[in-house]
């Protein structure tokens, strides 16, 4: 045991935290794999997109000018992201006022206290990831981020993305197995010419995500169960960084035709402020994406004041802070955060209703 001066404890406070904060592993999410994190030093996200063509060159005669080719304006969307600010009060901790009413502090004693902040400053961003995850769950199903405090962002994605199969096609109808309309593999063969056609990707690998509902069906039809169509592989197989997500069960591998699809289930559960579950992804649907699509966890810069203890703009996903409250006595810890999941490439996504409950 060693004894430090308080006045020198309380400088080493801050630095011992963030290193203890910083070695913790943030959670890992398996929705949020297919978006990765892209930091700016604004405010405000800008997302670029022009729409790719598939157009041939057609021959000329020599001599001739060629044939003029114009572009249209790329279109641009600025996004303010919804902002997230989660904090507690330590002087409320109980190590608070034996630590800091002494003149010295037990040096074991310090260390604890760092590390029952970091567990709580981690809970508190474990929050704000969920919330990340439920984003892109927003988008992959709808297109549209749905928010409490902010205006709902839509990304506008086609009708053609949001397919219901009907009634008389919900899997797993099939009783004749010459009606390929009834085939899940036919379903996510049309998801696969979709991506490739509107979402100008080469991609002949696609990942399926299952609703729990869904994945029960596809695996109860008879066009995968009687003919065995699932290749079971290691999880090993699979590229990260799906690989190294958590939360989704790797299913196998099946051929769609001219495709072929790792079918995933993901049965994760949120819980709003109210106490009500929730699964992240809609039971009745499945959701499929190019191996790599083209996404992003755009990260824009957090509220903040510039003054003696914070001379700089703090840039990052995340922004640790504290702060005296002078009126009710209190010292605050706080994790900051402004991000949104943006669907770069937003006809790389297709979601289709394929049970009816």
């Amino acid at each position: 045991m060693t004894l430090i001066p308080t006045q020198d404890a309380r400088n080493l406070f801050t630095k011992k935290l963030m290193a203890v904060y910083r070695e913790r592993k943030a959670p890992s999410n398996f929705l949020r794999s297919f978006f990765p994190s892209v930091e700016n030093g604004t405010k405000e996200i800008s997302i670029q997109v022009m729409r790719g063509s598939e157009k041939i060159a057609v021959d000329v005669e020599r001599g001739t000018e060629g044939n003029r080719n114009t572009f249209n304006k790329s279109s641009e969307k600025t996004i303010v992201p919804p902002y997230y600010r989660e904090y507690f009060d330590k002087t409320e901790l109980d190590a608070y006022e034996v630590l800091f009413g002494s003149e010295v502090i037990d040096d074991v004693v310090l260390a604890n206290y760092i590390n029952e902040i970091a567990l709580k400053l981690q809970a508190l961003q474990d929050k704000i990831e969920r919330s990340y995850e439920k984003q892109c769950a927003d988008v992959l199903t709808t297109g549209i981020v749905t928010l409490l405090k902010g205006t709902n962002i839509d990304f506008k994605r086609k009708a053609g993305s949001l397919v219901d199969l009907g009634g008389g096609s919900y899997w797993p109808n099939a009783v004749d197995l010459s009606n390929d309309a009834l085939n899940p593999e036919t379903t996510i063969f049309n998801a696969g010419n979709f991506i490739r056609q509107f979402g100008k990707t080469d991609a002949s690998m696609l990942n399926v995500i299952c609703g729990s509902s869904a994945i029960s069906a596809l695996l109860a039809s008879p066009f995968i169960r009687d003919e065995k169509k699932i290749l079971n592989l290691p999880l090993n197989s699979i590229a990260p960084p799906q690989r190294d997500a958590s939360g989704g069960v790797f299913h196998g591998q099946i051929s769609a035709k001219t495709y072929r699809a790792n079918i995933w289930s993901y049965p994760e559960i949120y819980e709003d402020n109210a106490g009500n579950k929730s699964p992240y992804l809609d039971p009745t649907k499945i959701i499929v994406l190019p191996e790599k699509p083209n996404f992003a966890l755009g990260f824009a810069l957090v509220p903040q004041l510039i003054d003696e203890k914070n001379p700089v703009i703090q840039k990052g996903a995340y922004v640790i802070g504290e702060y005296k409250d002078e009126r009710t006595y209190k010292y605050v810890q706080d994790i900051r955060s402004a991000g949104v999941a943006v669907p770069i490439a937003v006809d790389q996504i297709y979601t289709a209703k394929v049970t009816a409950a």
